[in-house]
Parts: structure tokens; sequence; C-alpha cells
């Protein structure tokens, strides 16, 4: 466990593993309103049989602060950059869930030169109208604290130590603003993506499976894998762990 300074925030990550001087580290970045710890867990410590790996929390959440008090899937993405080369690297395999495969997306179309490879799972490479009137009813703070108050409890402990009391809901709005607005990739954008990419969705999502945004993704970059699991929802990591962990490990295998 250890905290850097990225781009002026305090940043807490995990490492597992040990450094190869043959395979670049991965880099796991989490999904929206928990952290490093809370979604990877099952992931880092089998992943690092082989490979280094790290587990950021992004900045806000977490252990580590937020002090422009801002949330943007660009500003993530360049702290996930300069991470990289801070502790060293050229490059690293990005993998990232929900809102972190968004966050993994940009920085693959983004900032390339750090990317050896990217899995963005749970990702949208556009928003549509379906998600403009779904999120703004899923992360309204009165809802959550009337409807799903585990939920809030959760954002409580994970983030409130760092970031203050009452930042539960200030996160939540932040979120909720930027999935209603970013990403916006054009197909054209999309296809200038180089780096080797495997796209990861649950059939039965109920966030991103409507509108296909797995496919469109992996439709409009070139040589692009595409895995998506019947019966399986958000989180493919999780519902279907080993599958998940040797369909991974065979890409990052095939692509150092």
């Amino acid at each position: 466990m250890a905290t850097i300074n990225i781009n002026g925030a305090d940043i807490f990550y995990e490492s597992f593993g040990a450094d190869s001087a043959l395979l670049s580290p991965v880099v796991l970045v989490h999904g929206s309103t928990i952290d490093g710890p809370t979604d990877w867990a099952e992931i880092a410590p089998a992943l690092a049989k082989k490979y280094r790996v790290f587990t950021p929390d992004c900045r806000g959440h977490g252990r580590s602060n937020n002090p422009n008090h801002s949330y943007s899937f660009k500003e993530l993405a360049n702290d996930v950059a300069t991470f990289i080369r801070a502790l060293g690297f050229e490059r690293a395999h990005v993998i990232g869930h929900s809102n972190g495969g968004n966050v993994a997306l940009v920085t693959l179309l983004e900032r390339p030169d750090v990317v050896q490879s990217c899995i963005p799972q749970a990702a949208n490479a556009y928003v549509t109208q379906y998600l403009r009137e779904r999120e703004p009813v899923v992360f309204d703070p009165a809802r959550v604290e009337r409807e799903a108050p585990e939920w809030m409890n959760e954002m409580i402990v994970l983030h409130e130590s760092v970031n203050g009391a009452g930042y539960w809901r200030e996160l939540l709005q932040m979120t909720m603003r930027e999935i209603i607005s970013e990403p916006n990739y054009t197909p054209e954008q999309l296809s200038k993506a180089t780096r080797p990419t495997l796209v990861i969705m649950g059939a039965e999502d109920a966030v991103n499976a409507p509108d296909r945004h797995a496919q469109f993704i992996a439709e409009n970059i070139s040589n692009a894998e595409l895995w998506i699991p019947e019966k399986t929802g958000h989180n493919v990591h999780k519902e279907r762990r080993d599958e998940w962990l040797a369909k991974v490990i065979n890409f990052l295998d095939r692509n150092n």
C-alpha cells in the first residue's frame, strides 16, 4: 500500500506481484462510487501470479483525495497515464470496469503511448438517451438515501474518511453529470485506436446491453476482440471470475 501524488491529487494504490523485464504491468481501474480493493480484491492477486498489478483508487474515491472536487473520464485517464509513467513504466495493460471501463477506453484513445493493451468492461463510447434518462434517477442522492441505504453507507465508509462528511452526495452528483455527458467518441475516432483491445460486457448488463455498447466499441476498433458471456450482468469479473481470468490472461499473454 502506498500513496503517490498524481496531477495534484494524492492517489492511494495497492500493488501485487513482482516486476518483470518481459511483461508490462497491469493497471486495474475500478468502477464508480467504489474503490480499487472493493472492485478487484478477487482479481488482483490472481493476475499477480504472473503480472505486476496495481489497483489505484481514482481521485476522490477510497483513500485518494479530490482537491479539485472534480470527476471526468479525461481527468481520470490522464491520472492513469501519469501514474504509469510515475511508477517507471513505459506502458501498461489498462483494464477498467464500468466507469473505470470508460476511463480505460479514454486512456486508449487519448494516451495510447502508455497503453500496452486495453480491456474496457461494461463501458460505453458515447452517451445514449437511455443513459440520460436512467442515470439521473439511479444516482439521485435523495433516492439513494431513501431506497438504497446500504449503498449510501458503503460510500460513507469508503470515501468520507479522506474527503469529508457528506462527500458521498457530491460524488454521486459529479458522477451522474459526467456519465450523461461523456464520452462521445464517433466510429471514426474509435477506428484510430491501434493498441490491442478486448471488449467485455455481460449479455444481461442492464446499463450497457440495451444499447449494444460493447458491440459498438468492438465493431469500430480494428481487430478488437469481443466477449459477451450469456446470463451475466454488469460485473463479469465477479460473476464469472475463473472464466474471466482465463480469458484476460490469455489476451494479456498474446499482447505483451
